[in-house]
């Protein structure tokens, strides 16, 4: 399946009290995004699900999952990322086998690392999953960003398929978007979503989409049919609920509120907090309030 244009969530992980993964809550998680919020797509093992934190048995486990519950309804791309390469060259292969229709990765980040060992870590994942290949940019977290030059270079390769730009230097967004019209840039904040949709994105990848992916949609449908004070409507209302949860802790609040349908969606591994009492009724207080701005 080639990835489809639209909207995908960076799918929540939930995980038990000793860091295990909840298997069935995963499955009902997924299976809620597919067909409460119809996302076009689903990313797999990124920041969102916490795979940073997770051990390596961890992310194949979410990869196994995501993949049998999905059953090919929609697009899956699996982060693979990892500053140990052969863990990462592992969650590659085992992405292919399991029928994933591209990898992504983030940018190998802590150490120093020179642009040419850059290239060759990616090359070398793209090449162990022989699939298209995103190329996971978020340098407020890395601290690594890409001049076109770079990119040019990156993207040389066949399987280098785009970008999951996270990053608010639109600048550089339209620039990727422009010259390099054949690839596929994924916008990687939920924050600017309608920007993104204006300079050309094939997608948009987000956290709150696992919440959200309604009103996600609807910008991205509005944006693409020129009904522009409709969309920047949508953006505020969303904009406003991720202020609100981030000053709680975006996370934990997002699969409390999911919780409230009744699915078991457990914690966040360590160093994450849990919510406190005060925190947990402020999330259901927000909750109630989403719905009432039809947000949910």
């Amino acid at each position: 399946m080639k990835l489809k244009s639209g909207i995908y969530a960076a799918q929540l992980v939930p995980y038990s009290e000793d860091g295990a993964v909840m298997e069935e809550s995963l499955s009902a998680m997924i299976e809620r995004n597919i067909k409460v919020g119809k996302v076009d797509g689903l990313y797999i093992g990124g920041s969102t699900g916490e795979a940073f934190l997770s051990s390596k048995d961890a992310k194949k486990r979410v990869l196994e999952i995501a993949a049998e519950t999905n059953d090919g309804r929609v697009s899956m791309i699996a982060q693979v990322g990892s500053i140990n390469v052969k863990e990462a060259e592992e969650l590659a292969t085992l992405a292919a086998t399991l029928d994933y229709d591209a990898v992504s990765a983030v940018t190998p980040y802590y150490y120093k690392f020179t642009f040419a060992e850059i290239c060759r870590y990616y090359f070398r994942l793209a090449d162990a999953a022989n699939l298209p290949m995103l190329v996971y940019s978020i340098p407020a977290f890395t601290g690594i960003s890409f001049d076109m030059q770079q990119s040019k270079e990156l993207l040389r390769h066949p399987l280098i398929a785009g970008f999951k730009y996270t990053s608010n230097d639109l600048f550089t967004m339209e620039r990727l978007i422009s010259t390099f019209p054949d690839k596929m840039i994924f916008s990687g904040y939920d924050e600017t979503l309608i920007c993104g949709r204006v300079l050309g994105a094939y997608g948009a990848i987000g956290s709150t989409y696992n919440l959200f992916a309604s009103t996600a949609k609807c910008i991205w449908e509005q944006t693409g049919n020129g009904r522009l004070s409709e969309a920047r409507i949508a953006q505020a209302k969303l904009n406003n609920a991720i202020q609100k949860l981030s000053s709680i802790g975006l996370y934990q609040a997002l699969k409390k509120i999911i919780g409230l349908s009744g699915i078991d969606t457990g914690g966040c591994l360590p160093p994450f907090a849990k919510l406190s009492e005060e925190q947990s009724e402020m999330v259901v207080s927000l909750a109630k309030e989403f719905e009432e701005m039809g947000l949910l």
